[in-house]
């Protein structure tokens, strides 16, 4: 099952230009982190969330 709304494929910002979201599903499951089930925050956001947390790492989560 796939993320709806903010979180689908492709609506998470310019990252997913640059590390497409197949890419992230791709070593989600090659580590086997991905979710069994669709959460508040799933798995690739959460990879998303931390690639922009090291771009920009002077500010908070809050902030990225």
């Amino acid at each position: 099952m796939v993320a709806a709304g903010r979180f689908a494929p492709g609506h998470l910002g310019e990252l997913t230009q640059l590390v497409p979201f197949e890419m992230v599903d791709d070593a989600l499951e090659r580590t086997g982190a991905v979710q069994s089930r669709v959460r508040l925050l799933p798995s690739r956001v959460v990879v998303y969330l931390l690639l922009a947390g090291c771009l920009f790492a002077e500010l908070g989560y809050g902030q990225v």
